[in-house]
């Protein structure tokens, strides 16, 4: 836990989390991938690498990120948010550096996908991809998972 000069704390302990909060925020404010199911988010939130709340004096959730990482080399910075009456004090920033910047990191890549917030991630250092970077994007899932009977060829 650190707690910052805001009044505000950051937290890893999953325990902590309020995961009513991060599937309220994702699956109905978030401009990204709001084709994910509540078990789709539980599943993220178990495999992920970190996860990190941001809490208010009054303890309650008001922000979220989390890193898919294989502890390494490579990170992934996913989930960013922070609800709108608490934006504008650089909680954000506190958010994701905690993520990005923390010892364990220390020579890791980073990437992240975001429409709307270029301005706060070049402040850490991201920027544009190398031509090098190629991207498969995930397929849209179907409204029933398909079906596991063998396939046969003819």
């Amino acid at each position: 836990m650190r707690r910052l000069a805001t009044g505000y704390e950051l937290d890893d302990d999953r325990l902590r989390l309020d995961v009513d909060a991060i599937c309220r925020f994702l699956l109905n404010e978030a401009y990204w991938h709001r084709w994910r199911r509540r078990e789709d988010i539980e599943q993220q939130l178990c495999r992920s690498w970190r996860c990190v709340g941001l809490y208010s004096a009054a303890d309650q959730q008001v922000g979220f990120a989390r890193a898919v990482s294989d502890g390494v080399a490579l990170g992934y910075l996913a989930d960013l948010y922070v609800l709108s009456g608490h934006r504008g004090r650089g909680l954000g920033l506190a958010l994701a550096r905690e993520l990005v910047e923390a010892p364990a990191t220390h020579g890791m890549r980073w990437m992240l996908h975001t429409a709307d917030a270029h301005d706060l991630y070049r402040k850490l250092g991201f920027g544009p991809a190398p031509g090098t970077l190629m991207e498969r994007p995930a397929a849209m899932r179907a409204a029933t998972p398909p079906s596991t009977s063998p396939v046969t060829e003819t």
